[in-house]
């Protein structure tokens, strides 16, 4: 037998070439009651606008939200933030971060759904913007309502919002890529990801209110250090702004 060589490889790396960059964040308490407080004020408003013809939910109540409804709650500023950070985060992690860039981002649209029984979300992704996000304010405790004996022990989906990015690497005793992501949601939980990333919400059985704000935003990179020429490096081709109800002044009729 040859003997075997001692050497070790002198670099070793594991990494996640493929497949999108997500975000979860969970904000302060004083920012969820803020906005639970400002959603309360919307659903009461019998003047307020729906936007559940724009939308894919099977569900009564999506109510549009405005930009200057988040300003008023006083959480414009953060919502901005985490967006933009997550946006400079991801051009990091893709090496698309340099100081000659500029990097805008904004809000364009956000909604809340207000979520009861037999309500659900079917599978679908966000148009119109670059990336999407959702913040939780209510949950209602609605495992173990079904009680399915045959399925005692599973993991129970009730409720739950699903990220679906390739199916097809969900093999059993596959280590390399999770292509399917189920995460039950908690109140002042934010996840943020792209705007393709097909997700779904189940439905969910009994009493209580699943309340979320979901939003959409646009971003731009790109580099202004060549005089007279602006090359974009990533994000919406014609720039950030929009014509989305979002940043338009608020209807009082």
């Amino acid at each position: 037998m040859t003997e075997q060589l001692q050497s070790r490889p002198t670099r070793f790396e594991v990494a996640k070439w493929f497949g999108p960059q997500t975000a979860s964040v969970i904000l302060p308490n004083d920012a969820v009651d803020a906005m639970i407080k400002m959603s309360d004020d919307i659903i009461a408003d019998e003047k307020s606008k729906s936007h559940g013809q724009s939308l894919a939910g099977v569900i009564d109540k999506e109510l549009k939200v405005y930009k200057s409804d988040m300003d008023n709650a006083g959480v414009d500023q953060l919502l901005e933030s985490c967006v933009k950070s997550y946006i400079l985060h991801c051009a990091k992690q893709h090496g698309l971060y340099e100081e000659k860039y500029t990097f805008a981002s904004e809000v364009n649209s956000a909604w809340i759904v207000s979520q009861y029984a037999n309500e659900y979300n079917p599978l679908h992704n966000h148009t119109g913007c670059e990336m999407s996000g959702v913040i939780y304010l209510k949950v209602p405790d609605v495992k173990g309502r079904r009680n399915i004996t045959s399925k005692k022990g599973k993991q129970e989906g009730d409720g739950d919002i699903n990220f679906v990015h390739s199916a097809a690497s969900q093999r059993n005793h596959d280590i390399f890529e999770k292509g399917l992501v189920q995460i039950t949601p908690t109140p002042g939980l934010m996840l943020m990801f792209p705007s393709y990333l097909l997700h779904t919400v189940y439905p969910f059985i009994g009493e209580g209110e699943r309340r979320c704000i979901a939003f959409n935003a646009h971003y731009r990179i790109v580099d202004e250090s060549t005089e007279g020429a602006t090359e974009i490096i990533a994000g919406n081709m014609s720039g950030i702004k929009n014509d989305y109800f979002y940043l338009k002044e608020k209807p009082n009729e």
